[in-house]
């Protein structure tokens, strides 16, 4: 089976103006690879609870999410919250991150309206 790859650029106004290229957000260069990611500046407070990363989460914010939270969707917020951007060097096994509680979480910052779509 073949497929054929289209080399022409767009010229949709929509399509231009809707590219996460041009909604901002942060883009970092590796060796290897491209990271993309909407920033989001939370506020972090004197109530926030001090975890470490344990050795079976190195480079997972999803386990880390999961037993904070309960939910490993949540691995996002862990990163943003941290501002990590590379897992590969900074969410490794005995670093320390701060993290709302639960209640902080859903009340100062899941249930306000950002833009965009509703997280889930």
């Amino acid at each position: 089976m073949a497929f054929e790859i289209s080399t022409e650029r767009t010229n949709n106004v929509t399509e231009l103006l809707i590219s996460r290229y041009t909604q901002g957000g942060v883009t970092d260069r590796y060796k290897t690879r491209v990271g993309w990611w909407e920033r989001r500046i939370f506020t972090q407070s004197d109530n926030d609870r001090a975890e470490v990363i344990l050795s079976h989460e190195s480079r997972r914010p999803d386990l880390v999410a999961t037993r904070v939270y309960g939910r490993p969707t949540l691995a996002w917020f862990v990163l943003q919250y941290n501002n990590i951007v590379d897992i590969e060097t900074e969410f490794l096994a005995g670093a320390e991150l701060r993290l709302p509680t639960e209640r902080r979480l859903y009340l100062d910052f899941l249930t306000q309206p950002v833009g965009g779509n509703p997280v889930s």
